[in-house]
């Protein structure tokens, strides 16, 4: 007894090809990871580009880190200035911080309204107001290695409502060790001009 073969199909499959005559796209093939070696070379390639650009690369970030800081300074007292004329109402400026130079210290200010002294800065905590006094922004800046500092020649400065006036003069001192400094100076008029007193802020005036 004999069996007819199997019809075969009309239609052959065709063979999985790498390139697709329509789209033009190539087909999916075998991912190739990195073996050991080449990465143990990438790594010690960077880690020699490092070592080669550290120290610039460090002063590099520290600069930036100061023009942001001294960028920052600058847009506070240009805040209280426009929040004493808008809101007709006087705000000051009142300086503060840790000067022991223990961990954790550093330095701060707040903005706020009401008297003279009726807010006090904390580095670790919200600033402490009374005798009606409400802050607006508080700023910290923690002491240590590659962080900015901030200084002021003054305790306080109270920007006058309406006028934008500041009741005493001062200069407030943004300055990074081994990079160098940004100086704010106040004018009576409220009004601050920027400057550095070792020329090591390319975009400002030396100070005179």
């Amino acid at each position: 007894m004999t069996f007819a073969p199997p019809l075969r199909s009309a239609f052959r499959q065709r063979p999985a090809a790498r390139g697709d005559a329509v789209s033009g796209r190539l087909a999916p093939g075998p991912l190739r990871g990195l073996s050991l070696i080449e990465a143990l070379v990438s790594v010690a390639l960077v880690a020699l580009v490092a070592m080669m650009a550290g120290p610039d690369l460090r002063d590099w970030l520290w600069r930036q880190r100061l023009a942001n800081a001294a960028q920052a300074v600058l847009g506070d007292l240009q805040l209280a200035r426009s929040e004493a004329i808008q809101g007709a109402r006087n705000v000051i400026v009142r300086f503060g911080g840790d000067e022991s130079g223990v961990s954790g210290s550093g330095r701060c200010y707040v903005l706020h309204t009401g008297p003279v002294g009726g807010c006090g800065c904390r580095v670790d905590a919200p600033p402490v107001c009374e005798a009606g006094a409400q802050a607006i922004k508080q700023m910290r800046w923690q002491r240590g290695q590659g962080q900015a500092e901030v200084l002021s020649n003054v305790p306080s400065m109270l920007f006058s409502g309406r006028q934008g006036t500041v009741s005493v003069s001062g200069t407030v001192e943004v300055k990074l060790d081994g990079i160098g400094s940004v100086r704010h100076i106040v004018s009576i008029t409220g009004r601050v001009r920027s400057c550095t007193p070792d020329a090591g802020m390319g975009r400002l005036p030396r100070c005179a």
